[in-house]
């Protein structure tokens, strides 16, 4: 049994010297490193505050947002006064009744943008954007 396990061993062992098996492993070559310099991206938005973002890649939109690698920093919304206050909603305002009937017109807030109203003449309020 002895015998034979040499012989075995000796036949793996020869068959690795002829493929090449126990030559030493030639270092693989380190993986290219991209280097890349961050950006930056910087935009004053209307109410005289600035955003910016950095990233490898950046889009300004002058007033409005910054975008850096996908991800957006958007400039505060400055409501309307008229915004401020829930009763002024168009929402709220319109289908309710006016007088005198065909007269008349108020500022009220749709989707954070003043609208107008006024007393149409059926008497109720009809409200649209500006």
């Amino acid at each position: 049994m002895k015998l034979s396990l040499t012989v075995l061993s000796a036949l793996v062992v020869s068959g690795l010297l002829a493929c090449g098996g126990t030559e030493a492993v030639e270092a693989l070559e380190p993986l290219a490193q991209e280097e890349s310099a961050l950006v930056t991206c910087t935009t004053t938005c209307p109410n005289g505050t600035t955003v910016s973002c950095q990233g490898n890649t950046c889009n300004t939109y002058p007033g409005e947002s910054v975008e850096c690698d996908g991800f957006h920093n958007i400039c505060p919304i400055s409501l309307p006064s008229i915004c401020l206050q829930p009763q002024s909603a168009c929402l709220t305002v319109a289908g309710k009744p006016c007088a005198p009937a065909g007269s008349g017109t108020r500022s009220c807030c749709i989707n954070r943008r003043v609208g107008n109203c006024f007393c149409t003449i059926q008497g109720v309020w009809a409200c649209s954007a500006n």
